[in-house]
């Protein structure tokens, strides 16, 4: 009888070369190196980034992973200091006009929008790479905010305004602020991200405790979409509507939860290496680079990396 190899050769397939284009679960012999590889995914982690030059919580992030901001702050007295990061560490920068703190942010490394702050302030500052600028002044004052967009088309939404929690979304146009659509429900200590016109609300607090509720913009309305898996306020997150990573915050203990968002549904991903809450954030578009730096828990500069899960080539052997 005719044996298995003999019908079907080897179950391995043998080549002189990896291949250029393999599929996920592809295995193969290597006959050049003498191993055994294979073509799987890696896990999505954090990993330690370099720390802030100045120790902070309740800071603002803006940016991606390889290029990004982080502005204000506390550790004692309230901070104006504003770092940018590259990847690998952060160098100071010109510092805020005023110094502030649980403040909103939207924007890039060299095109940021700053509003808000503790207690409930309404100023606004701009940041085009070197220095900060004041900007038109939020119509409602608030702190602990959320934003998504761009300097030249921001979007504020929810929020302190000391008291009440606000539902109150607010339009930039680089100049000024507009009011548009609140929210379904008033809520702080949330994180935002997105477009002035496809933007993401998820999770914070509401007058009865923290929720994980999330909703969605469409740049007139607010629609209700499913909850995160995470009930928690004091996070961060970043990247686009279909696309998004929350991460960190504070249930009932100092959480170090990642969550991604495809649009539709929210995930549990790898968790930070340090739970903390009131942490700044940046992510690339779309969600498989992050950037979590600062927060409480206690205050500190660490910064963490985040990378999302991808297919890549491992060796399964060494001989």
């Amino acid at each position: 009888m005719a044996t298995y190899k003999e019908i079907k050769g080897d179950v391995v397939e043998r080549v002189a070369s990896d291949p250029t284009n393999p599929g996920e679960g592809d295995i193969w012999y290597n006959t050049t190196t003498g191993v055994l590889k294979g073509y799987q995914t890696v896990a999505a982690a954090w990993a330690s980034g370099g720390n802030l030059n100045t120790a902070r919580h309740a800071i603002t992030g803006f940016g991606t992973q390889t290029a990004g901001l982080g502005a204000g702050g506390q550790n004692g007295p309230v901070k104006n200091e504003s770092e940018e990061y590259n990847g690998t560490s952060w160098t100071e920068g010109n510092n805020l006009s005023s110094p502030r703190f649980y403040a909103g942010g939207a924007g890039t490394q060299t095109a940021a929008l700053i509003f808000g702050n503790y207690p409930n302030g309404n100023t606004t500052e701009e940041y085009g790479g070197t220095s900060w600028t004041s900007g038109g002044n939020l119509n409602t004052g608030r702190h602990s905010s959320a934003g998504a967009g761009t300097q030249t088309a921001g979007l504020a939404f929810g929020g302190n305004a000391d008291p009440p929690i606000t539902a109150a979304s607010e339009s930039y146009n680089g100049t000024a602020w507009s009011e548009g659509n609140n929210l379904n429900t008033a809520k702080n200590s949330h994180t935002g991200f997105g477009t002035q016109t496809a933007a993401l609300s998820a999770a914070g607090s509401i007058s009865t405790g923290q929720v994980a509720t999330a909703e969605e913009y469409d740049g007139t309305s607010w629609s209700n979409v499913n909850n995160a898996n995470t009930a928690r306020n004091g996070l961060a997150g970043g990247g686009v509507q279909t696309a998004g990573l929350i991460f960190g915050g504070v249930t009932t203990v100092l959480s170090a939860a990642t969550e991604t968002y495809d649009g539709t549904t929210f995930s549990t991903s790898s968790s930070m290496g340090t739970a903390r809450r009131i942490l700044g954030g940046a992510v690339s578009a779309p969600n498989t680079a992050g950037l979590g730096f600062g927060g409480y828990g206690p205050t500190t500069a660490a910064t963490e990396e985040f990378t999302g899960a991808f297919n890549a080539t491992k060796t399964l052997t060494t001989s």
